[in-house]
């Protein structure tokens, strides 16, 4: 019983903080539209709404720079630290990481796939579509 009741007060005591916000939001809205209105001789429904869409904009503003400032690259990798980074290890962690090296990289099957019982007319296990002596069966020189 004692948790229901502070669950609905957590929850009652949210809703009051977002009438509060919304309600200063509104205030200062018809604030500024007062100015404008003051000002500019607007009419004070259509300064509001310049006021409040000005809010609006102001506050995406500053929140994509927090965001921008507080956040690191979306696009950093995790050799951005190192000083030199040798592109040549990379191609070998690749070739030994290959699951048949004998077939290129760009014809890898995505999953490992047993090739031992395909014969040469029937379709090609890694799910090409095509046939296995045209696919994965063909022979290559070494």
């Amino acid at each position: 019983m004692k948790t229901i009741l502070v669950i609905l007060l957590f929850i009652l005591g949210i809703l009051a903080a977002l009438a509060i916000g919304g309600g200063l939001l509104a205030l200062l809205a018809y604030g500024v539209g007062w100015l404008l209105n003051f000002v500019m001789r607007f009419d004070p429904f259509r300064a509001t709404l310049i006021s409040l869409a000005g809010v609006l904009i102001f506050g995406i503003l500053a929140e994509r720079i927090w965001t921008t400032i507080t956040n690191y690259p979306p696009f950093s990798s995790e050799y951005d630290d190192e000083e030199e980074y040798d592109e040549e290890e990379d191609d070998d962690d690749d070739e030994e990481s290959a699951i048949y090296p004998g077939i290129p990289r760009w014809r890898q099957p995505l999953k490992n796939v047993d090739f031992a019982n395909a014969k040469p007319d029937d379709r090609c296990p890694c799910g090409s579509g095509r046939k296995y002596k045209n696919c994965h069966g063909t022979k290559r020189p070494k």
